[in-house]
């Protein structure tokens, strides 16, 4: 069977038995995460599918990702057809110019050699260990018009500032009201979906290589919007937390090829890349009589209201920065933000709020600001759990309850660059052991802790609100 190779993988029905489609179908088709979350919650299921299939037929042509590839070969060779391909992808012959050379560490050069060979794959570093500059030396390496897409306006501003300043490249950018093209563009992923598809698809058709950061949200609708009609030749994804909860971690190789190359903590530890964080987990007195998952958004919003488990965290961060240190306090809710905001600064410590609606030049200021060490608090909402490059960050509190692993890898990950000046890391947890449900995320929190710190979770203690330690 011939198939073709572009944005996606296409071929005519007719090429294959019913039979090899079928097989293919199963191998394609995953449980809807939204879907069974709704039924979970009680919830009418609306129109949410129950089953995602990644294969289409439509007017007698059959479409997958391009990463799929691997499965249609396997679900041909079950019927003994093998499969041949006419490589339709995009590598545009102008190549952009010639970037400042870019030195990478040993596991960085591996990455990009390793994508120049086979064109399309994930590579997994934790945070801080320079996922940022994979991404560059593969433009460097293969000088094609590139685009970068994100999620957030602050990772744009990152890959703005890191492509002019290591590479001397003047990127282009699409998002916050901009529609500037250039070579190399860094592109809101949210700005791009709204494009008519017309104009989308020749926009994306002039690359040649597309970078997908924290490439673990391919799953979304939205990147699978814009990746799945990219025909570039190369496809580069980069995170630092492929798993995904909702048991869509597949559609990452599906959409992007198989892994490139993956680097543990460990690894970066013992190169000197990462520093190892101490981990501080503190009981609060917070308490509330929760039944049913009914009650937890009024638990929540509880919870961010409660005034002495809010003077516990801004005595703790207060403290802190006095002491010199760079801390970043992270709550899921911009109330809660602007009211701890508030009592950190009546301590006598300098805070500032970051959240969605503080403007763009407002809050590159604001990021400026601390890492040069002049503002000493952030509080933010998850806006700040990816992309936030802020090496002088010593300190992270987690003012709200979460259990998401990858969130809580991302929050660890931010204390682990190294920097001059800043002599060691702590991360405060706030336990709320009272609920059973936020007790129950927080020992989950602890097993990942171990996980990527490499220590027994017997040995991550919980101090109590006056200092005593508990086991």
């Amino acid at each position: 069977m011939r198939v073709r190779v572009d944005a996606a993988i296409t071929f005519p029905v007719g090429e294959v038995s019913a039979k090899v489609v079928e097989r293919l179908r199963l191998a394609l088709t995953f449980p809807n995460p939204a879907y069974l979350e709704r039924v979970r919650m009680g919830l009418s299921v609306g129109v949410e599918p129950e089953t995602l299939c990644l294969l289409e037929e439509r007017d007698g042509v059959v479409r997958i990702p391009r990463g799929a590839i691997h499965a249609l070969k396997r679900a041909a060779a079950a019927s003994a057809v093998a499969v041949a391909c006419e490589d339709a992808r995009g590598f545009p012959s102008a190549p952009i110019e010639r970037p400042r050379e870019l030195p990478l560490r040993e596991y960085q050069a591996r990455a990009v050699d390793k994508l120049a060979r086979v064109t399309q794959g994930t590579v997994v570093i934790p945070c801080g260990g320079g996922k940022t500059r994979v991404g560059m030396g593969a433009i460097a390496r293969l000088r094609t018009p590139t685009l970068i897409l994100v999620h957030t306006l602050d990772l744009a501003e990152q890959w703005l500032g890191e492509l002019r300043d290591k590479l001397g490249i003047e990127a282009g950018l699409i998002g916050d009201g901009m529609e500037q093209v250039a070579p190399v563009t860094v592109a809101i992923v949210q700005a791009l979906v709204r494009w008519d598809p017309k104009k989308l698809d020749a926009f994306l058709a002039a690359f040649g290589l597309m970078i997908i950061d924290e490439a673990h949200h391919t799953p979304a609708n939205t990147f699978r919007h814009v990746i799945d009609r990219c025909p570039a030749k190369f496809r580069l994804g980069l995170t630092a937390t492929p798993e995904r909860e909702d048991g869509l971690t597949p559609l990452l190789e599906l959409f992007l090829g198989e892994r490139l190359v993956l680097v543990s903590h460990d690894e970066l530890v013992a190169a000197g890349v990462l520093a190892v964080p101490e981990i501080r987990s503190i009981e609060t007195a917070f308490d509330y009589p929760y039944e049913s998952a009914a009650d937890f958004a009024s638990m929540l919003a509880a919870l961010a209201a409660d005034e002495a488990r809010n003077a516990l965290i801004a005595d703790r961060v207060a403290e802190q920065a006095i002491a010199g240190h760079t801390c970043l306090v992270l709550s899921g809710r911009v109330d809660h933000c602007e009211l701890l905001a508030a009592a950190i600064v009546e301590r006598g410590a300098e805070a500032v709020v970051l959240t969605g609606r503080v403007g763009r030049k407002r809050r590159a200021a604001l990021l400026d600001g601390a890492r040069s060490g002049k503002i000493p608090v952030l509080v933010a909402t998850s806006l700040a759990d990816e992309g936030l490059d802020l090496p002088r960050l010593s300190r992270v509190f987690l003012a709200f309850p979460s259990r998401a692993r990858g969130r809580t890898a991302q929050r660890l990950g931010r204390l682990m660059r190294p920097h001059p000046e800043k002599p060691d890391a702590v991360l405060f947890d706030f336990v709320d052991r009272k609920v059973p449900i936020l007790r129950r995320q927080h020992l989950e929190r602890r097993k990942l802790y171990a996980e990527v710190l490499g220590l027994p979770a017997s040995r991550l203690r919980t101090e109590r609100a006056d200092g005593g330690a508990l086991a």
